[in-house]
């Protein structure tokens, strides 16, 4: 199987392989108000260089701002259509344009649209920002909704064979798993997908398996090829790209021999046989508005983490609403469970609490900095990126300041909330207005409302 046999088109997946409002502020705590300064030791450079500590706008209302917002057509970027559905960005002064559902970006377009403006904050994968950084390195992702670990070899449940995470969980050591794993498909027929997108992990996964492809009977074809090889019997060891064919197969009872999670979990953290597989979907801005606006985009992100946590709470009432959409810009079909599929296997969706894997525990094998710098210096050994200049992580993704700002508000709410219980009136009206925006993850608004409805006791 050469480089050739697996080249195709460019999606969001190929990216792997080029691997407000308000004058007046209110005083905030000074764990809030150093949040992102120079002078925090935990800050990283991107902190520093883009919109300085944060100044927490005064007032107890929420100013109106319309955002022009553009998705990319996977179902992670598209679940933010159940929060314009449910009416959650309007919630925080939010008016997403164009009406109703924002613009449609892919992976080949988002930087122009950012760039030039025509989209204030667009979806952006990882991946994909590492490799722009270069040409484009105002653009900015500040957050992060998932991780996508959906790239697996698939084995058939008709071969009855131990998976690496089984060898694994039963004692052995990692590489010997990925060797007892693998040995049995020496000779046997094996379908991958011909679009390209997993060679790295294909590449890594036969190496430390103890083959080549040439001790296999590769079928490189279609997705939709593949899943007829499968299901006739054809073939034991698939690897289709497309998450909907991952997903048919997985309901099938298929079940990863190997997949990317095994190489986070079995190398050592921001090795390059792992990390080059990794990606994260998130929304990205331009500096300029990132500084400009930096409130809204706190908003904004409060809103993703709204919706994670809808649809972990009730599926099947919330997938309903990114249904009629993602069928739209994707041109399949899908369903409920589909989706619950792709969230729990592909594409799982990372909550507020949990995300402290990206920007607090710089040091794990999840971290942006582990994962990002590694792939920084893949890019420029590449040559995807200029060597004899220095490029990091923090020069690309600012989610850690924009986490540690939330996780601050959200502090900072905390310790007033003692102070609510007294209150009445106007000020009491004004306080359950601010519980209400901290139930639904918006910190920003909920400590800016608490802070004046308490500013007398």
């Amino acid at each position: 199987m050469d480089d050739n046999t697996l080249a195709g088109r460019s999606t969001r997946r190929s990216l792997l392989k080029m691997a407000g409002a308000g004058a007046a502020s209110l005083s905030v705590p000074s764990f809030l108000a150093a949040c992102g300064s120079a002078n925090d030791t935990t800050s990283t450079t991107a902190a520093v260089t883009t919109a300085g500590p944060l100044s927490v706008s005064s007032g107890g209302t929420i100013p109106t701002k319309t955002v022009k917002f553009g998705m990319a057509p996977f179902a992670d970027a598209t679940f933010y259509v159940i929060a314009m559905r449910q009416g959650w960005f309007k919630d925080v002064g939010i008016d997403i344009a164009p009406a109703p559902t924002g613009l449609q970006v892919t992976p080949d377009n988002v930087v122009t649209k950012l760039v030039t403006g025509e989209a204030d904050i667009a979806t952006f994968y990882g991946p994909g920002k590492i490799a722009t950084m270069g040409k484009a390195p105002q653009l900015k992702m500040f957050g992060f909704s998932d991780t996508y670990v959906g790239t697996y070899i698939l084995v058939s449940p008709s071969a009855k064979q131990q998976t690496v995470s089984e060898l694994v969980a039963g004692g052995m050591p990692f590489e010997a798993a990925v060797k007892q794993a693998l040995a049995p498909m020496k000779g046997k027929p094996v379908a991958f997908s011909n679009t390209g997108q997993h060679r790295d992990f294909l590449d890594q996964a036969f190496k430390l398996g103890g083959l080549t492809f040439s001790d296999v009977k590769v079928t490189a074809t279609t997705d939709a090829k593949i899943l007829q090889l499968a299901k006739g019997g054809q073939t034991d060891y698939t690897s289709p790209e497309g998450a909907a064919q991952n997903i048919e197969l997985l309901n099938d009872g298929w079940v990863p021999l190997v997949s990317v999670d095994d190489l986070l979990k079995g190398l050592p953290p921001g090795d390059p046989r792992s990390v080059a597989a990794v990606g994260h979907e998130g929304p990205a801005c331009s500096d300029e508005y990132f500084a400009a606006n930096r409130e809204t985009c706190l908003r904004f992100i409060s809103v993703m983490f709204r919706t994670i946590d809808a649809i972990a709470s009730d599926p099947a009432r919330y997938l309903a609403d990114q249904i009629p959409y993602q069928e739209s810009v994707s041109g399949t079909k899908s369903s409920v469970q589909d989706l619950k599929s792709i969230y729990t296997n592909n594409d799982p969706l990372i909550p507020f609490d949990e995300q402290t894997q990206y920007w607090t525990k710089l040091d794990a094998p999840t971290s942006y900095k582990t994962i990002y710098d590694a792939q920084i210096a893949s890019a420029q050994k590449g040559g995807v990126l200029p060597n004899g200049k220095t490029f990091t992580a923090d020069q690309a993704i600012i989610g850690k300041e924009v986490y540690d700002q939330l996780v601050a508000l959200r502090k900072g709410y905390d310790g007033l909330a003692a102070k609510a219980s007294g209150l009445s009136g106007a000020e009491k009206t004004m306080a359950a207005a601010a519980k209400k925006q901290y139930d639904a993850r918006n910190y920003l608004d909920a400590y800016r409302m608490l802070k004046t409805a308490t500013a007398k006791v």
